[in-house]
């Protein structure tokens, strides 16, 4: 089990377009299929990005203000998104307004679909991009080589890593998928009235899936899965996990079949992701 204090971690200006600012919260391991990287987001300046997609899957969740995900669609704060690899979205444009620098902040977790085509870490990402840029630049979500030919950056990225072209998958949802959590009842986790969760949907044949709990003060809640690794991030509220203390935006990585005992010392509001394995299907098997 992992634990992470937000407060504990620095700020890095680490995206294409300099528009944002990173704090890694937890993440896997960089050669499994199923790596991870759960990060919180600030906005620094006003920014936009082409159309585009990925070979891995997202959630986000805005924490403060929306986010513009393109053809009008807007992600509430509040309201959570899931994109699925090889979907196309944008373009985005999230101009700051009447918001001062860093205040727009949201919560992405990225990681490896379904297909297992697996998840670059950000210290590889950011290495293989200073190694491209001795050969060109990096523009927006595009890499322009020196002798003026271009392509999509993460494809330049990835194929550098893995020495070979980048295939998206079959986009298993044609546009990102939104999900209001108001709009779900809570429920009660059995007897424990002082427990409650809203299931807000399970995806791909994988089985990946986002939740939010509710503990209502001074209770202790058990989460334990032999299946599925579980990524926790605290909405708000305070309390404890393993002897150390939790409040808004802690992290907690539970793997499976390991167990974690959470203590609310006040309400407790938890985001969580379920992350099964990924399992090769019948097709990729025959064809590998």
């Amino acid at each position: 089990m992992k634990i992470v204090s937000v407060d504990k971690l620095a700020w890095r200006k680490d995206h294409p377009t300099g528009s944002l600012s990173f704090k890694y919260l937890l993440s896997g391991d960089d050669a499994a299929p199923d790596n991870f990287v759960l990060l919180l987001a600030r906005q620094e300046t006003d920014f936009a990005t082409s159309r585009h997609r990925h070979n891995f899957d997202q959630f986000r969740y805005p924490l403060r203000g929306d986010m513009n995900v393109g053809k009008g669609v807007r992600l509430r704060e509040g309201h959570l998104g899931y994109f699925t690899e090889g979907a196309i979205y944008g373009p985005q444009d999230d101009q700051l307004g009447n918001m001062p620098p860093g205040e727009p902040m949201h919560v992405t977790l990225q990681f490896g679909g379904a297909t297992g085509y697996g998840y670059l870490s950000p210290d590889r990402l950011r290495a293989i991009r200073d190694e491209l840029r001795k050969d060109g630049e990096f523009v927006d979500v595009i890499y322009r080589r020196n002798d003026g030919r271009t392509q999509g950056g993460l494809e330049a990225v990835w194929e550098r890593a893995f020495g070979r072209k980048l295939e998206y998958p079959k986009p298993r949802y044609d546009a990102p998928i939104i999900m209001n959590p108001e709009s779900f009842p809570w429920v009660a986790d059995g007897d424990n009235r002082q427990v409650a969760y809203r299931n807000l949907g399970s995806f791909t044949e994988r089985g990946i899936w986002a939740e939010t709990r509710r503990l209502s003060g001074d209770v202790h809640w058990t989460s334990r899965d032999d299946h599925a690794r579980r990524l926790l991030f605290i909405l708000s509220g305070t309390g404890e996990c393993g002897g150390e203390a939790i409040g808004q935006y802690s992290a907690i990585q539970i793997e499976r079949g390991e167990k974690a005992d959470i203590f609310a010392a006040d309400d407790v509001e938890i985001l969580l992701f379920g992350l099964p394995p990924v399992v090769r299907s019948t097709e990729t098997a025959a064809a590998a």
